[in-house]
């Protein structure tokens, strides 16, 4: 944890903020991730943390605030800009297509055209070459996937998440951004949804995730963020809190002043 404090921040976002009408779901919320560090979301239901993802990634428009990497402005006005800026995010429905295989579901909308005429002229896949990057990748990552052929929907929940994962480390140069990675799946495929989260860090990536669960916070992540309301209630190193203080920040029943 020493190392990161002195770590580069690559991301920051300043005054984020996104009203509905007179709603007011997220309310100037300022935000850094460092480099190498998983940083975690918490709060309970209706404090923010999806619409401050999404506001982020530019899944949903920001009423204001701006969005920095390595200290420059970046425009991110929807998902494929996000992607573009490095940003990789899974949401809790995997956005995996069940009718389809894992080979194209990792692919899909970057799928490698064979290097030919054909595939200038034609569009033709290479299959052998996306299937020999995922085969190389899930054993870097230890995913146990043998028949990458089969369609999404014929796999459990955790391997399912396994895939989610793994396209953030293929495509996510520099930052994996997770909205409740372990949601809905059991204890065995949970710890193997966390040492994939793990494998990112170790890839280089930098992680936001949101979370529900407290020893996912307090067991893999180096700083947490709690929301309350719309706002940032607290900015705390993981070192620093147990399971009991974090419940007292996201209750309100523990205050901590931020900034």
């Amino acid at each position: 944890m020493e190392h990161l404090k002195s770590a580069k921040t690559i991301l920051q976002a300043r005054g984020l903020s996104k009203h509905y009408g007179g709603v007011v779901a997220l309310d100037a919320v300022d935000l850094d991730l460092r480099e190498g560090e998983v940083l975690a979301i918490v709060g309970d239901n209706g404090a923010g943390k999806s619409t401050l993802v999404k506001a982020l990634t530019g899944a949903i428009a920001k009423t204001s605030g701006k969005v920095m990497i390595d200290g420059q402005e970046v425009r991110i006005d929807g998902p494929a800009d996000a992607k573009a800026a490095g940003m990789e995010t899974v949401y809790q429905d995997l956005a995996l297509v069940n009718e389809i295989s894992i080979t194209k579901n990792m692919f899909l909308g970057r799928e490698i055209v064979k290097d030919n005429l054909f595939g200038k002229l034609f569009g033709v896949l290479d299959f052998p070459k996306m299937d020999a990057k995922i085969q190389d990748l899930f054993q870097k990552l230890d995913i146990r996937i043998a028949d990458i052929y089969r369609d999404a929907e014929a796999f459990s929940g955790g391997q399912r998440q396994a895939v989610a994962l793994a396209k953030t480390v293929m495509f996510g140069k520099r930052i994996a951004i997770l909205d409740e990675p372990t949601a809905a799946l059991g204890v065995r495929e949970s710890k193997m949804a966390m040492d994939l989260v793990c494998s990112l860090k170790d890839h280089g990536l930098s992680v936001i995730m949101i979370t529900h669960n407290m020893q996912h916070v307090l067991n893999h992540c180096d700083r947490v963020i709690v929301m309350r309301l719309g706002k940032v209630a607290a900015v705390c190193d993981v070192a620093d809190v147990d399971g009991d203080m974090l419940v007292g920040l996201i209750t309100g029943a523990i205050e901590q002043k931020v900034g």
